[in-house]
């Protein structure tokens, strides 16, 4: 069986990126392995972030595409939170799905990220 081993997310601004994932989102950097390549702490799959050229030129939720998904118990305070940094989420109020309620946000380069919420 294929098991899930890294997440990685291509960025064109690593010093953006780092400033986005670590102030706005919360997360801290392992290890910069060299000026493309920065770890973010995380327990459980490795997440990095990759530097490349161009931003995505996909639109969410409108085509195919990989979105990182964050769990929160309490997505109405996080919203707030995520936009009283700056952070413009997609929707104005949660959405339903199956396991819960969801809204999601763009990184400054395009990449999807959802936060979810699941019913306990």
């Amino acid at each position: 069986m294929n098991r899930l081993c890294v997440i990685s997310i291509y960025v064109s601004d690593m010093e953006v990126a780092k400033e986005f994932y670590c102030e706005k989102l919360g997360f801290e950097i392992s290890e910069e392995y060299d000026a493309v390549t920065v770890g973010l702490k995380h327990d459980g799959i490795t997440i990095v972030l990759c530097k490349t050229e161009r931003t995505t030129a996909a639109s969410y939720p409108d085509t195919a595409q990989v979105v990182l998904g964050l769990e929160t118990e309490n997505l109405l305070s996080k919203m707030k939170q995520l936009t009283d940094k700056g952070v413009a989420m997609i929707y104005d109020e949660p959405q339903p799905c199956p396991p819960g309620y969801y809204n999601a946000f763009l990184d400054p380069f395009g990449n999807a990220i959802e936060l979810l919420e699941f019913n306990q």
